[in-house]
């Protein structure tokens, strides 16, 4: 996976705010390589905590794929420059995206609500918590209390704590007639008449 660096040493406080939450194509919650945008109501950047934290009907998007929620925090692991670089900054690497309150994760392939998410970044998990709904187009709907989304491999995985999973499915119904639309029985076919 990559991860995007962000340079933070040397520079001023609003230059640092533009560094910090202009994520690049490195950064991911979508399968693509579009660079990641986020929108809020107000932003703040604790540079020595190596953290940002968006509020207000924050929106992250990158391509199709969407995160809206009332709190977004980024959270980064800090590095030193190589030790051959010249400049002493230090380098920001995004490690977590985490969602508080309203979270809403769209795709092309699936949308998951829940009360709060964390997106990490190296494994490229997404975990979503609370009363937890997943929809894969028409396909039905998944219901329970934790979700774990695999971006990369679309794979999703529900529990339900002491509770049970609900999985509510769709059936095809044809209509084409060629063969009877579940729930209902064909009429018999009327018998052949012989020439007599």
């Amino acid at each position: 996976m990559r991860m995007m660096s962000i340079k933070m040493a040397g520079l001023s406080l609003g230059a640092a705010l533009v560094s910090a939450f202009a994520l690049s194509a490195e950064a991911q919650i979508d399968r693509s390589d579009a660079p990641v945008e986020i929108t809020a109501k107000q932003t703040e950047y604790l540079q020595t905590e190596g953290r940002g934290v968006y509020t207000g009907d924050v929106v992250a998007t990158q391509g199709d794929s969407k995160i809206t929620t009332d709190k977004l925090t980024i959270i980064c692991a800090k590095t030193d420059a190589p030790a051959n670089s010249k400049q002493k900054q230090q380098n920001c690497d995004i490690d977590k995206l985490i969602a508080e309150g309203n979270v809403y994760y769209t795709a092309p392939e699936v949308k998951i609500r829940g009360a709060h998410a964390e997106y990490d970044y190296p494994t490229d998990t997404i975990t979503i918590t609370g009363d937890v709904i997943s929809s894969r187009g028409d396909e039905g709907v998944v219901r329970g209390t934790e979700l774990v989304y695999h971006v990369k491999d679309g794979l999703v995985k529900m529990t339900a704590g002491d509770k049970r999973v609900l999985s509510i499915f769709n059936t095809n119904k044809k209509t084409d007639g060629s063969a009877p639309a579940s729930g209902s029985t064909a009429a018999p076919a009327a018998p052949a008449k012989t020439p007599g």
